[in-house]
């Protein structure tokens, strides 16, 4: 076991008394990319570029933040010390701070070969993108750093769109994406990165976590990759002590760490999806939908999943151009 693990197992603890209390909504600005109850995040066309218009609010019928007490269902979860500490000069991208150098990635590449939907996104899209990037960068400093991307059908772009925020966030914050999607991972192909090993290889051998952590000098965004297989126990993995201990690693070294959850209609992914969103305490998600306008069902059904855990429904991204279901 390294010392980064050892040195978290004995960070957590069940502690009720020690559960932080429940944070109250944010007050966000008037503009689109506002959070809060009842507020909804700037869409964004995530397939081709296009630009898209902007979703409207959630339904009243959605719990709002304070009413679903988020931090309820965490007071016996195991928690990171790094929770109870107040760090609020973190190092900039120019002078890395100690916390910076925590997890030192096992593999440095020049760059990531970005897809080119993500490139035609960025052009064509970048704006709305920085007003969500701006959002997470306020969830983060509000002390809501872990954040999921989850699909609410397959083919929604969930991965592109994780993928084009972590690249914005990134030029500004310390930032790690997360491949979450254990049913179809794919994020280290995508951007051809081959780690020293897969993230569920740690997660079962408990290895050091440093092994999947790629690293790209260009632009100081860093990955934590899955392999291209797809593991048979992959609820029990993610269930484990070493999700958690990675979970606080991360929150403890990065500004923003952005985990790509995949689709939750997907009948293999939603157990695993909530078991991330769990076990790792994610603080919020957002959802990718489209081309049509979900479902106020479908919205709140998520809601509430992932309200049990603690996690908030942080608003929605609207993919205008997604290719619609077959059939």
């Amino acid at each position: 076991m390294t010392t980064t693990n050892q040195a978290f197992i004995k960070a957590y603890r069940h502690d009720a008394a020690q559960a932080a209390p429940a944070s109250p909504a944010i007050a966000g600005s008037a503009g689109p990319a506002s959070v809060g109850a009842n507020r909804s995040v700037e869409s964004v066309s995530a397939a081709t570029g296009e630009r898209s218009a902007l979703y409207g609010p959630r339904p009243a019928s959605t719990p709002s933040l304070d009413a679903r007490a988020p931090h309820a269902a965490r007071t016996l979860e195991k928690r990171p010390l790094s929770s109870f500490i107040d760090r609020p000069h973190k190092g900039t991208l120019d002078a890395p701070s100690v916390d910076a150098e925590f997890l030192r990635p096992g593999t440095t590449i020049a760059s990531f070969q970005w897809p080119s939907v993500c490139r035609a996104l960025a052009q064509r899209c970048g704006g709305e993108l920085d007003s969500v990037a701006q959002l997470l960068m306020r969830e983060a400093e509000a002390g809501r750093s872990l954040i999921g991307v989850l699909g609410l059908f397959p083919g929604r772009g969930t991965t592109t769109t994780a993928l084009c925020l972590a690249e914005r966030l990134a030029a500004k914050r310390r930032v790690i994406l997360v491949d979450g999607n254990f049913r179809s991972p794919r994020l280290a192909t995508w951007l051809e990165a081959v780690p020293t090993t897969g993230w569920q290889d740690v997660l079962k051998h408990g290895g050091p976590l440093s092994d999947a952590v790629v690293r790209a000098q260009d632009n100081r965004l860093d990955l934590l990759a899955l392999d291209a297989r797809q593991p048979a126990n992959a609820a029990r993995l993610i269930g484990g002590l070493q999700a958690v201990v990675t979970a606080g690693v991360l929150r403890h070294t990065y500004e923003v760490v952005l985990v790509d959850l995949g689709a939750f209609s997907d009948s293999s992914t939603p157990p695993i999806a909530l078991e991330v969103v769990r076990n790792m305490a994610l603080d919020s998600v957002l959802i990718i939908a489209g081309p049509e306008p979900p479902d106020d069902r479908d919205l709140d059904n998520v809601a509430a999943q992932l309200a049990r855990s603690g996690c908030e429904l942080l608003g929605t991204i609207e993919n205008r151009v997604a290719k619609p279901p077959a059939a």
